[in-house]
């Protein structure tokens, strides 16, 4: 005997709900359009038209549907209507056979129905049950006819006939209910199959997701007109644009148009190596990321190209560092020339300096010769003072680090700032800071000399006048921050791409050495600096120093490197 769980295929209340509507729908068809084309075609019996038997059957078979549609609806017990659909199909089919000539009724194969949907909604034990009531039904019909006619005195036809078609409706009815059973055990075993394969499918389709989600570079798939298909979580990171709202928008609101031109015409299906790209993307906020592109065509099975695969990372980073590295070597250079420089220059300058000041003070000379000998003394000192500056940015000099707070030092330097000759009546400058200490490991001369250098340039880049900010707080990072905001001239991208080079000064008679200490001391105080203009709009300076407890810890880092 089978279980109860091979009631059904798949054995849930949804699926048996299910047959149960589709055995509703189609047995009304079935039963409608079976007795009505039998009038049309004159298979029903003279007799049955003495009584109004096909409206009395529409009706009936009308109003047992709807009954059986409402106990579908307020969800009787699914087994019990199934098994009042049976019997009540059997007992219709038995009166129509028995109405319509018994052994020779076209509905006959009504039976058969019946076997089949039993071996379909309650297995193999259905199936052999559907069949027995069949064929009890089937035989007490031709049964009762043949007594009646005994009974009678009439002649029931030949026995044997008869008998052998009872014989073989009744095998039919089992042999329908055997290969019901076998279709139902294929049916059970196909949809097991059909389930494992739908699971794996889901399961890779969950697991190609969940790939697509925690890839850490950011990925576009598009189709061949550039809209875009897949964006993962990471693009929406990277480009500061959701994946819901990129998602069926056109590539060229990343990537620009050129770069799309370029995708279009690199040709890719036939090139083995994707095409690489490395643009600055503007981010919503107004910010600005390095990314590098790589594009690759995507093909369907039949190695069809059906759009393109854009993967990228953030290289900002990457590129400032590279940046860093080609401004150290330049720095190393110039610092391998400092002695040489100081040799060349700094002690023929002396004596210069030196023969002037003794010509002046033995010789009485006329007042435009005292001029021209004040020029001289006043050149070799500034000439002198740039040597100085130099060697301060080629070869640094040693200095002590010791913990200190920031806040006053700040503080000290803008007081400074204020009673600068530098300052205007139409500059306006202001202090905030957000934290009551700030403390970091360094030299309040060398910081002074940074704080100095980028208030100095912030006024210059404000000729007309303007208002300087200075903020200094703690981020979440654990460092200290100082930010020098100014509404100044502003920068292009190419002339911040020069900041830090040596004797490139943005202003007249400038040194251009002023940034480029800036930097080294910077860097000895393990702190980076960054900088965001736009012409017209002002410069950000941006200061971050490790906080006392981290920069101990970088420091112990580099002397056990060193040693």
């Amino acid at each position: 005997m089978e279980s109860n769980s091979e009631i059904h295929p798949g054995a849930t209340t949804k699926d048996l709900r299910r047959r149960l509507l589709e055995l509703i729908v189609l047995r009304t068809i079935a039963l409608l359009l079976g007795l009505n084309f039998a009038n049309r075609l004159a298979l029903l019996p003279d007799h049955i038209n003495a009584f109004p038997f096909l409206s009395f059957f529409n009706i009936f078979a009308i109003s047992a549907a709807i009954l059986f549609l409402l106990l579908w609806r307020i969800r009787c017990n699914e087994m019990l209507q199934l098994c009042l659909q049976i019997a009540s199909d059997l007992i219709l089919t038995t009166i129509l056979v028995g109405y319509t000539h018994g052994i020779e009724s076209p509905f006959v194969s009504f039976y058969l129905l019946i076997i089949i949907y039993c071996t379909l909604t309650l297995g193999r034990n259905g199936g052999m049950i559907g069949a027995a009531l069949s064929m009890i039904s089937y035989a007490g019909i031709i049964l009762s006819i043949q007594l009646r006619y005994l009974s009678i005195g009439g002649i029931g036809g030949d026995s044997s006939q008869a008998v052998f078609r009872i014989a073989a409706h009744v095998l039919g009815f089992w042999a329908i209910a055997y290969l019901g059973t076998y279709l139902h055990k294929r049916l059970k075993l196909i949809e097991g199959e059909l389930k494992e394969k739908i699971d794996s499918v889901t399961q890779l389709k969950r697991l190609n997701e969940h790939i697509i989600t925690s890839i850490r570079s950011g990925l576009i798939t598009t189709d061949l007109h550039g809209y875009i298909a897949v964006y993962n979580a990471a693009a929406g990171e990277l480009t500061g644009r959701p994946p819901d709202e990129m998602r069926d928008q056109h590539i060229q609101l990343l990537i620009g148009d050129s770069f799309w031109a370029e995708i279009l015409q690199s040709n890719l299906s036939r090139n083995a190596k994707p095409l690489r790209h490395e643009e600055w993307i503007a981010m919503p906020n107004g910010t600005k990321r390095f990314l590098g592109f790589s594009v690759s065509p995507l093909f369907d099975q039949s190695q069809v190209l059906r759009g393109y695969i854009i993967s990228f990372q953030d290289l900002t980073e990457i590129n400032r560092l590279e940046e860093e590295v080609r401004l150290k070597d330049r720095m190393a250079a110039v610092g391998r020339m400092a002695a040489g420089i100081a040799h060349e220059i700094r002690n023929p300058l002396t004596a210069m300096r030196g023969s002037v000041e003794l010509l002046r003070s033995r010789t009485s000379l006329p007042p435009r010769d005292e001029k021209l000998l004040d020029i001289l003394i006043r050149e070799s000192d500034r000439l002198n003072q740039f040597v100085e500056d130099f060697l301060s940015y080629a070869r640094p000099r040693k200095y002590e680090k010791k913990p200190l707070d920031l806040v006053p030092v700040l503080r000290d330097s803008v007081t400074l700032l204020r009673n600068s000759p530098q300052l205007r009546e139409n500059h306006s400058l202001k202090l905030d800071i957000e934290a009551q200490s700030v403390h970091i490991s360094g030299s309040i001369n060398q910081l002074n000399q940074v704080f100095w250098n980028l208030s100095q340039n912030a006024i210059r880049a404000m000729p007309g006048g303007g208002s300087l900010t200075i903020r200094l707080r703690k981020t979440p990072q654990d460092s200290a921050q100082i930010i020098f905001q100014d509404t100044g001239i502003g920068m292009s991208r190419e002339e911040m791409e020069q900041l830090f080079q040596p004797f490139h000064s943005g202003f007249a008679g400038g040194v251009g050495l002023g940034l480029s200490i800036v930097f080294q001391i910077m860097e000895d105080h393990q702190g980076k600096i960054s900088f965001e203009s736009e012409k017209g709009s002002g410069t950000s300076v941006v200061l971050n120093f490790p906080l006392e407890s981290n920069a101990s810890a970088a420091e112990v880092l580099e002397q056990a490197a060193k040693g």
